[in-house]
């Protein structure tokens, strides 16, 4: 991949992160204020760190559908290749988060299998866009 795609790339990466953080940020602002208001704030504290998971996993997968669709839809060139380093990139960067929450002293058995699921989610959102608005390309036969 060329020098300009590589920082695309990690743009489009730390710009998903944002996302997904502020996503969580307002579920739990929505929770906090209008489903559950007037607890303690270590009740909100418990129910963001049981709900960000779940966000990352559901609007993950919809974030990697609609970054691959949109790039589909503009004819990238290498949208496979697009489409898996994306994944990867941001599965590295998470993977290097979550050795950080363990050397912090978080439970690797807690975090592993929803980091699975999470990512799992995140590479088939974006292999179903892929799939759906790959480049298709002409082909010509002829009969002889």
């Amino acid at each position: 991949m060329k020098k300009y795609r590589i920082l695309k790339l990690l743009g489009l990466v730390i710009l998903t992160i944002i996302v997904l953080v502020l996503i969580s940020f307002i579920e739990v602002a929505v929770y906090s204020y209008l489903i559950n208001p007037g607890q303690d704030i270590s009740v909100y504290d418990a129910h963001a760190m049981e709900s960000a998971p779940w966000i990352s996993c559901i609007f993950g997968f919809l974030v990697f559908f609609l970054v691959v669709r949109y790039w589909g839809k503009k004819k990238y060139d290498d949208l496979l290749k697009l489409t898996v380093f994306f994944a990867l990139t941001y599965i590295t960067i998470d993977l290097i988060i979550m050795v950080i929450a363990i050397s912090m002293g978080e439970d690797w058995t807690k975090i592993y299998p929803m980091f699975l699921v999470a990512n799992g989610a995140k590479f088939f959102g974006g292999l179903a866009a892929y799939y759906i608005y790959k480049p298709k390309t002409e082909r010509s036969y002829t009969i002889t």
